[in-house]
Protein backbone atom coordinates (compact mmCIF):
# COMPACT_ATOMS: atom_id res chain seq x y z
CA UNK A 1 0.00 0.00 0.00
CA UNK A 2 1.25 3.46 -0.84
CA UNK A 3 1.76 5.40 2.38
CA UNK A 4 0.13 8.65 1.31
CA UNK A 5 -1.77 10.36 -1.44
CA UNK A 6 -2.06 14.06 -2.18
CA UNK A 7 -5.47 15.31 -3.19
CA UNK A 8 -7.42 18.55 -3.14
CA UNK A 9 -11.04 19.34 -2.48
CA UNK A 10 -13.49 20.70 -5.01
CA UNK A 11 -15.66 23.79 -4.42
CA UNK A 12 -18.07 21.70 -2.31
CA UNK A 13 -15.25 20.40 -0.08
CA UNK A 14 -15.47 16.90 -1.56
CA UNK A 15 -12.46 14.66 -2.09
CA UNK A 16 -11.96 11.54 -4.15
CA UNK A 17 -10.65 8.43 -2.42
CA UNK A 18 -8.10 6.90 -4.82
CA UNK A 19 -9.30 3.72 -6.51
CA UNK A 20 -6.45 1.61 -5.13
CA UNK A 21 -7.47 2.53 -1.56
CA UNK A 22 -11.17 1.93 -2.29
CA UNK A 23 -10.30 -1.50 -3.64
CA UNK A 24 -8.02 -2.33 -0.72
CA UNK A 25 -10.61 -1.30 1.88
CA UNK A 26 -13.56 -2.67 -0.14
CA UNK A 27 -15.27 0.74 -0.25
CA UNK A 28 -18.26 0.75 -2.59
CA UNK A 29 -20.84 3.51 -3.23
CA UNK A 30 -23.02 1.86 -0.52
CA UNK A 31 -20.26 1.82 2.12
CA UNK A 32 -20.86 4.10 5.09
CA UNK A 33 -17.78 5.94 6.32
CA UNK A 34 -17.01 7.03 9.86
CA UNK A 35 -15.28 10.43 9.64
CA UNK A 36 -13.41 11.52 12.76
CA UNK A 37 -11.70 14.84 13.34
CA UNK A 38 -8.62 14.46 15.50
CA UNK A 39 -6.13 17.25 16.02
CA UNK A 40 -5.52 18.77 12.64
CA UNK A 41 -6.56 15.76 10.61
CA UNK A 42 -9.53 13.73 9.43
CA UNK A 43 -9.68 9.97 9.70
CA UNK A 44 -11.97 7.87 7.50
CA UNK A 45 -12.96 4.34 8.44
CA UNK A 46 -15.49 2.14 6.67
CA UNK A 47 -18.24 1.47 9.24
CA UNK A 48 -18.04 -2.26 8.62
CA UNK A 49 -14.40 -2.21 9.74
CA UNK A 50 -15.54 -0.71 13.05
CA UNK A 51 -18.70 -2.82 13.41
CA UNK A 52 -18.40 -6.12 11.61
CA UNK A 53 -21.77 -7.53 10.53
CA UNK A 54 -20.48 -11.08 10.52
CA UNK A 55 -19.39 -10.88 14.18
CA UNK A 56 -22.74 -9.94 15.70
CA UNK A 57 -26.37 -9.37 14.88
CA UNK A 58 -26.17 -6.04 16.70
CA UNK A 59 -23.62 -4.79 14.16
CA UNK A 60 -26.06 -5.42 11.32
CA UNK A 61 -28.88 -3.72 13.23
CA UNK A 62 -26.63 -0.75 13.96
CA UNK A 63 -25.71 -0.41 10.28
CA UNK A 64 -29.40 -0.55 9.33
CA UNK A 65 -30.15 2.17 11.89
CA UNK A 66 -27.35 4.37 10.54
CA UNK A 67 -28.64 3.97 6.98
CA UNK A 68 -32.21 4.74 8.03
CA UNK A 69 -31.29 7.89 9.95
CA UNK A 70 -28.56 9.32 7.73
CA UNK A 71 -29.16 13.07 7.42
CA UNK A 72 -32.13 12.98 9.80
CA UNK A 73 -31.02 16.11 11.67
CA UNK A 74 -29.29 18.00 8.88
CA UNK A 75 -31.87 20.83 8.79
CA UNK A 76 -32.10 21.36 12.56
CA UNK A 77 -29.93 23.63 14.66
CA UNK A 78 -28.45 22.57 17.98
CA UNK A 79 -30.85 24.84 19.89
CA UNK A 80 -33.85 23.20 18.17
CA UNK A 81 -32.54 19.76 19.08
CA UNK A 82 -32.02 20.82 22.72
CA UNK A 83 -35.62 22.11 22.90
CA UNK A 84 -36.94 18.82 21.52
CA UNK A 85 -34.79 16.81 23.92
CA UNK A 86 -35.95 18.91 26.89
CA UNK A 87 -39.60 18.39 25.91
CA UNK A 88 -39.14 14.62 25.57
CA UNK A 89 -37.32 14.42 28.91
CA UNK A 90 -40.06 16.45 30.61
CA UNK A 91 -42.81 14.17 29.25
CA UNK A 92 -40.88 11.07 30.33
CA UNK A 93 -40.40 12.54 33.80
CA UNK A 94 -44.15 13.20 34.10
CA UNK A 95 -44.92 9.62 33.04
CA UNK A 96 -42.62 8.24 35.73
CA UNK A 97 -44.28 10.41 38.40
CA UNK A 98 -47.86 9.30 37.56
CA UNK A 99 -47.64 5.91 39.27
CA UNK A 100 -46.55 7.65 42.50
Amino acid sequence: MKSSYISSTNVKGQIVIPKSLRDELDITPQTLLNITCSGEGLYLHPIESVINRSQTKIGGAYLALLKATVGAWKNETWSELRKKRKKIESLDSQKRKKPW
